[in-house]
């Protein structure tokens, strides 16, 4: 086994691959890649975005991204204080390893949730720039989709827009659906599960507009190549 200076054991091997992963390798940090590419965001919101990670653990990875010149952070003079989250061109180039990290999986063993894990629709959603293939255009149609989550217990519903334009997309964050949009769907946590993971799962949204569009969002879950 190679030895490092004096014989002693190398913490880490000196070969590209190795070096990349040992900053990208922890899932949490790609996560964070993911929800801030769409761009910047402030620190509460990662926070209401990412239960699954404690304060103590997002603040650690929030700084070593710092430190790999992968996020920028900016603290404002406001009352409250407020810290605003962006990522580098640096940070932003780890988006083609997501999208294909996500497409092997898609590919795979892509199923409904299992017992370990907590289900995130928004996440998904955040997701599906990302997917969008460069060797095909997955039938790509331009357009405004709106898209809601219907949440349980009489809490707010969620919701968001993903938005294509000459083939590029966007997905947004909005406090209520667009009454513009092209499209939109809407369900409940359960049915957008179904519809995600299975080709005949979109039968429990409900759905207006512009049903081509909306297909096409779905199949990005849904035929992955």
């Amino acid at each position: 086994m190679p030895q490092g200076e004096f014989g002693r054991k190398p913490r880490r091997q000196w070969a590209p691959d190795a070096r990349a992963l040992s900053i990208v390798g922890d899932r949490w940090l790609m996560v964070i890649v993911r929800d801030l590419a769409a761009g910047p965001l402030r620190l509460e919101a990662l926070r209401r975005w990412l239960p699954g990670v404690s304060a103590g653990a997002l603040e650690a990875r929030l700084a070593r991204m710092a430190e790999e010149g992968l996020l920028d952070r900016r603290r404002r003079r406001s009352l409250p204080p407020r810290v605003d989250l962006e990522l580098t061109e640096r940070g932003h180039a780890l988006a083609s390893v997501i999208a294909e990290l996500a497409r092997w999986e898609l590919r795979g063993h892509w199923s409904r949730p299992k017992e370990d894990e907590w289900v995130d629709v928004g996440a998904c959603f955040r997701l599906a720039p990302f997917l969008q293939s460069p060797k095909r255009a997955d039938g790509a149609i331009d357009g405004e989709l709106a898209l809601t989550i219907l949440a349980a217990d009489g809490d707010e519903p969620e919701h968001y827009a993903f938005v294509r334009d000459h083939g590029r997309a966007k997905i947004e964050y909005r406090t209520a659906p667009d009454a513009d949009a092209d499209a939109t769907l809407t369900g409940t946590q359960d049915a957008w599960v179904q519809a995600l993971s299975s080709g005949d799962g979109a039968a429990k949204l409900k759905g207006t507009g512009d049903q081509a569009l909306a297909s096409s969002f779905l199949k990005l879950f849904t035929s992955a190549g």
